[in-house]
């Protein structure tokens, strides 16, 4: 029955955040006008493809396993993306659906994997992620960690790109609430294959931060708000049910 209920929460809170931004995404290389936009459409891109696990710090454990849905919301850039999308019909924020999940090993050490597919757009991406915990955590002592990720774009024709990145958080549980923080650093390369533009290869880093806190529901659901800072902001929800 739990699980009932959080795939059917997680499916309307999915559908209700990107019903209304559903159109105007379609990434079209061939119309990009020159390569100060092919590189203004990387950088941004660069801020949305990498693996985030919109989660605290402390580790899983050896027997630890969690899926979730997010939602993430980026605030792009209207004008830049109508000169690169079909349909000049570009939305203000960019939504991004994804499904998560991770698994817990021995000695601290999670790792995930995510997939997101924008609605009626041709933005989908692949990631995966792995963390260690320096600090487990405990009631008197926070837990810290580090963590590398990679993703990779598909879908959109002629444009390969792909980023990897390290980050540093810190969490610690207050009875159902888990407020955390972290820093980090994204590298991304974004190369485009059309024959209808000739543009160099963008090669770019960004440095991110974020906050978010996590709600505990139930013994085995939660729910996790997150904001991000880095070439564009975004804020995340997730549901997630783990064990």
């Amino acid at each position: 029955m739990r699980k009932l209920r959080f795939v059917t929460a997680a499916t309307l809170m999915t559908a209700a955040a990107t019903q209304a931004y559903a159109s105007g995404t379609h990434i079209d290389i061939g119309i990009i006008p020159d390569q100060a936009t092919f590189n203004a459409l990387v950088d941004q891109l660069g801020s949305v493809i990498p693996y985030e696990p919109v989660a605290p710090s402390e580790p899983l454990g050896t027997t630890g396993f969690d899926v979730g849905v997010v939602v993430t919301s980026y605030k792009i850039d209207r004008e830049l993306w109508n000169s690169v999308v079909r349909g000049d019909n570009a939305p203000s924020r960019l939504p991004v659906p994804r499904l998560i999940a991770r698994k817990g090993l021995p000695f601290g050490v999670d790792v995930g994997a995510s997939y997101s597919r924008v609605p009626s757009s041709n933005i989908s991406v692949l990631g995966v992620g792995v963390s260690k915990a320096l600090l487990d955590g405990s009631a008197m002592t926070p837990a810290v960690s580090v963590s590398g990720n990679y993703s990779r774009l598909s879908g959109v024709d002629d444009l390969r790109l792909s980023s990897y990145g390290v980050d540093l958080g810190i969490s610690k549980g207050f009875a159902m609430l888990t407020p955390y923080a972290g820093i980090g650093q994204i590298w991304y390369e974004g190369r485009e294959q059309s024959a209808a533009v000739d543009y160099s290869t963008r090669n770019a880093s960004q440095f991110r931060s974020y906050l978010g806190v996590r709600v505990g529901l139930l013994p085995f659901m939660s729910v996790t708000a997150q904001a991000d800072f880095a070439h564009i902001d975004s804020y995340s929800l997730r549901l997630n049910l783990g064990f």
